[in-house]
């Protein structure tokens, strides 16, 4: 089905309205439908957003390898936002009561404050990124920990700006990007067993790469991804 000249996919979903997602970085267009969905309606709802889905595709293939950093720079309401390597559109929705972010289909809700600044928004996101990555760390850690024959003694999350993460040999120390929760979730593992690794060897010498090889076979694909924008 290509109304307007677009393609897409469609996913019948236990969603209650349709939702559209493009995909970095060549911007394939899925839908998520409800079941027994009709096709002529999913496509006259595809073809009321052509003009959203051109203005995305377009931001991908002109600069893909940054999109996820700049994607939510406004925060506004249809812009899109990233989670896990997947990206999302947003929908903004001014109620009183704690934020919060819901992510359901293909839309990532977030709920705040009425009259709420896009300062305050970002501030909001950022924290909810932190969290989420927080509590996906650990379990990765204590995986690699028994492999590695390693102990990481503390973990810091926050967002930077030139680097993905870092370690402190001497004191066993991880840090890492919140930014990471807008990657693939394989891109979270190889950081965070890099990062081990300089526990063991501190230099990116031939014996670091031999065991970065053994762990992550296909991290130079990984990394070649991530800096194309690709995961």
């Amino acid at each position: 089905m290509s109304p307007g000249g677009v393609r897409f996919e469609v996913e019948y979903r236990n969603v209650k309205a349709m939702r559209l997602t493009v995909y970095p970085p060549d911007g394939r267009v899925r839908i998520a439908a409800p079941p027994g969905t009709a096709p002529e309606i999913i496509r006259k709802f595809v073809a009321s957003k052509i003009e959203w889905i051109e203005k995305h595709r377009k931001k991908f293939l002109n600069n893909p390898a940054d999109i996820r950093s700049k994607a939510n720079a406004s925060l506004k309401n249809h812009s899109t936002v990233y989670f896990w390597g997947t990206a999302y559109e947003l929908e903004l929705i001014e109620r009183n009561g704690h934020p919060k972010i819901i992510i359901d289909g293909g839309c990532f809700k977030m709920h705040v404050r009425p009259g709420s600044s896009r300062a305050t928004r970002q501030e909001f996101l950022d924290k909810w990124y932190r969290k989420i990555l927080k509590e996906a760390v650990p379990g990765i850690i204590e995986k690699w920990e028994a492999r590695l024959g390693v102990e990481v003694k503390k973990l810091y999350v926050r967002k930077m700006r030139s680097c993905w993460g870092s370690c402190n040999c001497e004191k066993q120390t991880l840090r890492l990007n919140s930014e990471l929760v807008k990657r693939s979730p394989v891109c979270l593992e190889y950081v965070i067993v890099h990062e081990m690794l300089h526990i063991i060897e501190r230099g990116h010498n031939q014996r670091f790469y031999r065991m970065l090889s053994k762990h992550i076979p296909e991290w130079k694909t990984i990394r070649k991804k991530m800096n194309r924008g690709e995961l």
